[in-house]
């Protein structure tokens, strides 16, 4: 089975893109199942297609941006491969590239799926220069695909509500556990020269997007009693968005819990994942999340866990793994409150979260699933 996955930058693992690190692994994971899957990637800045070797499993050939009338040289690699590619798997969102070439994808008599990666069941979808998008081009995507795969249950249900009535299946994102520092280079006490340094840490990596609701959570923090407030420090990891660092840093401060809170930027690799072992605890207070990555960083460290209903999770496991909470700071602070007075229950939590994750969610466990889907729908009988 030949798939094509087609994504817009160059599939770093290492970088904040959650799609990136996605489109990695199912590459890797297909290719150890005997696929040929490729990536082809359209690249920012480009004038000619380009491979990147990541490393012994994964390729990415590099294509320039599509245009209306310049470059087709991926569409082009299409056409002169067409013979042999039984599936298009596309994680192309909002680019206007993406119609072009599903157009194209259309008329080779392709087969396509497009992983929608919770964008559509977000908020920021009916917003602004998105919005138009919808009516302009985003819909016409994927109403022309075969199937949309979706991340879970919930994100269906977003789907129909955007306007998408078409086939789709579900599959997680996975997690590589091969990710996680090995016992050299783990350190559980990386917030050892910090000034918050042997308080209780509730930490979240994030972009900082006003999405994430990170206001709410400061807000969240100020309702706590002085008693709880004072041993709790709320870490936030992730680079900054539009100036949002001195927004959140300024509302800390009004709120008098600029003490209780710390942003500090992005980090990487074992960095992140010793951050997190460091911590007590994971917040997400995001009113809409697709299959959240840091979520199942977090479940790999064995972190208790605050989710709002938004971030998706209540399908994976019939046990309780994580305190649920709805997105605005009363409920926020409730949650707060039993994080930081039923130590032990929370605790389980986290064990139960990372046993969850071991058990199901690996890309070894994932990807499987994902095959069969392949294989299910270049047998079916309809075409879109």
């Amino acid at each position: 089975m030949k798939v094509i996955h087609i994504v817009h930058g160059k599939t770093n693992p290492d970088s904040q893109n959650g799609i990136s690190r996605v489109v990695y692994y199912l590459n890797k994971y297909e290719k150890l199942a005997g696929l040929d899957s490729q990536i082809w990637a359209i690249v920012e800045g480009i004038q000619k297609p380009v491979d990147i070797v990541r490393d012994e499993y994964v390729k990415v050939r590099c294509f320039p941006r599509v245009k209306l009338f310049g470059n087709r040289d991926i569409i082009k690699q299409l056409e002169e491969e067409k013979s042999s590619i039984d599936i298009v798997h596309f994680h192309l969102i909002w680019f206007y590239d993406k119609n072009i070439i599903m157009e194209a994808v259309n008329k080779l008599g392709l087969k396509s799926i497009i992983t929608t990666h919770g964008t559509y069941s977000k908020p920021h979808a009916y917003t602004g220069k998105r919005l138009l998008a919808k009516w302009l081009f985003e819909l016409d995507y994927l109403k022309r695909c075969t199937e949309c795969h979706i991340l879970t249950p919930e994100e269906g249900t977003g789907l129909m509500k955007y306007g998408y009535n078409g086939r789709c299946f579900v599959a997680f994102n996975g997690f590589e556990p091969t990710d996680l520092p090995n016992k050299e280079l783990k350190n559980t006490n990386f917030f050892r020269n910090y000034d918050f340094c042997g308080k209780t840490i509730i930490c979240m990596i994030s972009v900082l997007r006003g999405d994430k609701n990170v206001d709410f959570i400061l807000k969240a923090i100020s309702l706590l009693s002085k008693e709880l407030r004072k041993d709790l420090v709320f870490v936030l990891i992730g680079p900054d968005y539009k100036g949002n660092s001195e927004k959140f840093q300024a509302l800390a401060e009004e709120l008098g819990v600029e003490e209780n809170y710390r942003w500090l930027g992005p980090l990487y690799k074992e960095d992140k994942y010793n951050a997190m072992y460091s911590s007590d605890g994971y917040i997400m207070a995001s009113y809409s999340e697709g299959f959240s990555m840091a979520i199942i960083d977090a479940m790999a460290c064995g972190l208790p866990m605050i989710l709002t209903s938004g971030c998706n999770m209540k399908y994976i496991s019939d046990k309780k793994f994580y305190e649920m909470c709805e997105p605005y700071p009363q409920d926020i602070c409730r949650a707060l409150e039993y994080f930081l007075t039923h130590r032990e229950q929370m605790k389980q939590y986290g064990e139960e979260a990372k046993s969850i994750l071991e058990s199901k969610l690996y890309w070894s466990h994932i990807v499987p699933d994902v095959i069969n889907n392949y294989q299910r729908i270049i047998n079916s009988e309809y075409f879109l």
